[in-house]
């Protein structure tokens, strides 16, 4: 018998009464700005979030009330994203964001929270893999970088950014190529959280960190007994965990040719067998390969499998050096210099002119990665939210060449070749005072095993 206090629902198309029960909702965080970035609507959750009237939020620009939410990305970029994390008044959630339109034509944005908090999320995510489905958890402290996230508007990197759209709405194979420290796997995770595969693992290897007699149990997985040391149960491979979603090969000029020979066979039969497994395992995988070595000239050379080459270049993306993207270093430095305050907790706001007029006179050998390196390292040293290079100990742009030197002459690429040069020769030292035991070579050289197999590799030693 029906309560007293309870009424039946209205019959269909009599519910618009009920709208605002249906947006406020506990569980759900719903907020929406017009095509200017001025807040027209904001349910319960998000004023409790942000302990605000809805009064004092309304009629309010976004960047005033939550400058780091990105929906005017979204108002000028014009298409969703999913899956950022957003920290407000000390809670984090992750959120969605996306266009609205209006017979076409774009007339605000929305933000939308996609569980209460993470805590709930997590507990979801747990549940579900308890239930025994395919479901991965969000990794608690890693967000994958999205297309908003490919800082440049030079015309080669907004060629990049085409490229990359286009390169998300398929499951082919990605060959990025650049110099160390372009951002090749930003470029790759933008792509994976743009595809249908944004919901499902992303997996990164760097296939020169890892010791070649290790490589295949990593990559392939391994099964009870296989060889010495083997967990009990056996352990599944990276391309296993990535099943569903998509695996980026890093540094994929560093694969030994029988390990290349292996992969081909995976490409192509879509299966992997566990090392002391006896049947194949199916996968559904996207396969990203990036490495800052030439491939085709390996090709030529004998140290990279042609057939393997073409499979993984069906499409391609080159990551542009620093120094000839120069005219993008304020997007930059403002877009690293927000990653270091999160991370460090500092509330550095911008460099000085000075500091500006050197980044643009310096050659950046170390790209982008260098960059931030050089940024932090001035935030630490600065008292002042505006930083200043000079005040660097190392003065870095006085040990190596500008920019302009770099593009004009041959010095520092004959200064290149012999310090290749003399570290093949304490290679080839070193090896022989440890009587070619390379585990020996790595302790007396101060480095890991792994560091000293890519460097073998490199010299061909």
């Amino acid at each position: 018998m029906r309560s007293s206090n309870v009424r039946p629902f209205p019959a269909t198309g009599d519910t618009a009464h009920l709208l605002p029960l249906l947006i406020n909702t506990p569980f759900e965080g719903i907020l929406a700005v017009d095509a200017d970035g001025i807040i027209q609507f904001v349910n319960d959750f998000f004023t409790d979030l942000l302990q605000q009237e809805r009064s004092l939020l309304l009629g309010v620009h976004i960047s005033k009330v939550l400058p780091d939410c990105r929906l005017a990305d979204t108002l000028v970029r014009g298409y969703s994203e999913w899956g950022d994390l957003l920290t407000i008044q000390g809670k984090e959630v992750y959120t969605s964001r996306f266009p609205l339109k209006e017979n076409g034509v774009l007339v605000g944005a929305m933000l939308k929270t996609v569980f209460p908090d993470m805590v709930v999320g997590r507990s979801i995510a747990e549940h579900m893999m308890f239930l025994g489905g395919d479901v991965h958890p969000i990794p608690p402290t890693r967000t994958l970088f999205t297309c908003m996230s490919i800082v440049g508007e030079t015309e080669s990197m907004l060629y990049v950014k085409k490229l990359a759209r286009r390169a998300s709405r398929t499951s082919s194979t990605l060959l990025i190529t650049g110099e160390s420290g372009t951002g090749k796997e930003i470029i790759a995770q933008a792509v994976h959280t743009r595809s249908v595969r944004r919901d499902a693992p992303f997996i990164s290897v760097n296939c020169g960190a890892i010791p070649r007699e290790l490589i295949e149990s990593e990559l392939f997985g391994y099964e009870s007994g296989a060889f010495t040391g083997a967990k009990r149960g056996g352990s599944p491979g990276k391309f296993e965990l990535a099943n569903g979603g998509t695996i980026l090969l890093d540094e994929i000029g560093d694969m030994p040719m029988d390990m290349q020979v292996k992969l081909l066979r995976v490409l192509q039969e879509k299966e992997v067998w566990r090392v002391g497994g006896s049947t194949p395992i199916k996968l559904d995988v996207r396969v990203m390969a990036s490495t800052n070595r030439d491939l085709l000239q390996m090709v030529r050379e004998g140290s990279f499998r042609q057939d393997l080459y073409y499979r993984l270049n069906i499409l391609s993306i080159h990551m542009p050096p620093l120094r000839e993207r120069l005219d993008d270093l304020p997007d930059l430095i403002q877009s690293l210099l927000c990653r270091i305050n999160q991370r460090i907790g500092s509330k550095a706001s911008g460099v000085t002119p000075e500091s500006m007029e050197i980044a643009r006179r310096y050659s950046w050998p170390g790209n982008v990665r260098e960059l931030e390196n050089v940024l932090e390292q001035a935030v630490n040293w600065s008292n002042d939210s505006v930083i200043d290079f000079r005040r660097i100990p190392n003065r870095f742009w006085e040990e190596r060449p500008s920019a302009h030197e770099a593009r004009q002459g041959d010095g520092p690429v004959i200064l290149q070749q012999e310090l290749c040069r003399k570290e093949q020769e304490l290679l080839e030292r070193t090896l022989q005072e440890a009587g070619g035991n390379r585990s020996e070579a790595a302790r007396i050289l101060g480095i890991s095993r792994s560091a000293l197999y890519r460097r073998l590799e490199k010299y061909k030693i």
